[in-house]
């Protein structure tokens, strides 16, 4: 497989079972749409660009891997929610998938924690 973004396709498809049930060429397209969808969501940051003091490369933050995956799949799913066949959720209701959920927002631009007493 190849590495797409922030991930290698050939570990998705060795550790998330979800993945195993997609074609090669399926996941492969799902993840390079998730990650143009996921860096345009950071503005076009993306961390494989970003230096260290010493010009070293920084590396991708794992959130940043998770979120990837995690939209994948979102979009993996978008394909088969409603088309009258596979139905994903509980009593027969076809699942509504959102272009991008709020944990993969979540793990791009995480949060400032509040803060604490002083």
């Amino acid at each position: 497989m190849t590495v797409i973004g922030w991930v290698d396709s050939g570990d998705i498809a060795e550790r998330y079972p979800w993945a195993q049930q997609v074609l090669p060429e399926d996941l492969e397209d799902a993840l390079a749409a998730s990650y143009e969808q996921c860096l345009a969501f950071v503005n076009g940051r993306d961390p494989l660009d970003a230096r260290d003091a010493d010009g070293q490369p920084v590396g991708v933050p794992k959130r940043y891997e998770l979120a990837q995956v995690k939209q994948a799949r979102a979009l993996i799913r978008a394909d088969y929610a409603g088309d009258g066949g596979t139905q994903l959720g509980p009593d027969d209701m076809p699942v509504t998938v959102f272009p991008m959920d709020w944990t993969v927002k979540a793990l791009l631009r995480p949060r400032k924690g509040a803060r604490g007493p002083r």
